[in-house]
C-alpha cells in the first residue's frame, strides 16, 4: 500500500464556483476536520506505521468501542487510519489535532470517497447499453440481451449484466486546492469528488 504523507477526514458539502484571476473555476466544498490523533500504529507493535484519527465527536458508544479512546478525553463517531512513513509518524503524538491548517492553497491532494449508490439497475443505466426497437412487434425493448454463450452454459466472468450500480470506493488523484477557509474548516478543491452531498471523504497529500 502506498504511504501517504498526511490525511484528513471531511464531509462533502457540494459544488460551487469561484473566480481566480478572472477565471471561473468549479470547485467542491469539503468540511474537513478537525481530526484528533487517537492512536499511533508502529512497525514493532502493529506491523506498519499509521495514524488512527477520529472525526465528529459523539457520546453514544458502547463499552468495547469506548475502550479505543482510553488515551484521549473525547470520543469520535468516525475512525480512520492513514498509512505514513516512520519519519512522518514521528512528527505526531496522541492528542494532536489535524485541521485545514495542515494543507496549503495550491497544493495537489487525492480525494477518496464512495460513489452514490443506485441500487440494482439494468443494462442501459449501468453499462450505457443500447435499447432494442420500440415498435409494437418487438418484444426486446430494455432486456439484457444474449449471454454470448450456450443456452445451458453459465454467464462468463466479466460479462456486463444487470446488477448493483454505485457505492464503490473511488480515489480522484491530483486535485488542486483552490482555497482554504480556516474559520469554517472548509477546503475548496478544483473539480468534482466522489459521493453525494453529506458523504464522508478523505483528503490525502501526495
Amino acid at each position: 500500500m502506498k504511504e501517504k504523507k498526511l490525511g484528513i477526514l471531511g464531509i462533502k458539502i457540494g459544488m460551487t464556483e469561484v473566480y481566480v484571476d478572472k477565471e471561473l473555476i468549479p470547485v467542491t466544498a469539503i468540511f474537513a476536520g478537525p481530526c484528533k490523533v487517537i492512536d499511533i500504529k508502529t512497525q514493532e507493535r502493529d506491523g506498519y506505521y499509521a495514524l488512527k484519527i477520529g472525526f465528529i465527536k459523539t457520546d453514544k458508544l458502547n463499552k468495547p468501542l469506548s475502550g479505543v479512546f482510553k488515551n484521549v478525553q473525547e470520543k469520535y463517531r468516525i475512525l480512520a487510519e492513514i498509512r505514513m512513513s516512520k519519519d512522518e509518524v514521528s512528527k505526531y503524538k496522541v492528542g494532536d489535532i489535524i485541521d485545514v491548517s495542515s494543507f496549503n492553497k495550491g497544493e495537489l491532494v487525492d480525494v477518496t470517497g464512495y460513489t452514490k449508490g443506485r441500487g440494482f439497475t439494468g443494462m442501459i443505466k449501468r453499462w450505457n447499453a443500447s435499447r432494442g426497437p420500440m415498435s409494437h412487434g418487438s418484444k426486446h425493448h430494455r432486456k439484457p440481451g444474449s449471454n454470448a454463450t450456450s443456452r445451458i452454459g453459465p454467464t462468463r466472468p466479466g460479462k456486463r449484466r444487470p446488477g448493483r450500480y454505485g457505492n464503490e470506493k473511488v480515489t480522484i488523484k491530483n486535485l488542486q486546492i483552490v482555497d482554504i477557509i480556516p474559520e469554517k474548516n472548509i477546503i475548496l478543491v478544483k473539480g468534482s469528488v466522489p459521493g453525494p452531498k453529506n458523504s464522508l471523504v478523505k483528503i490525502s497529500k501526495n
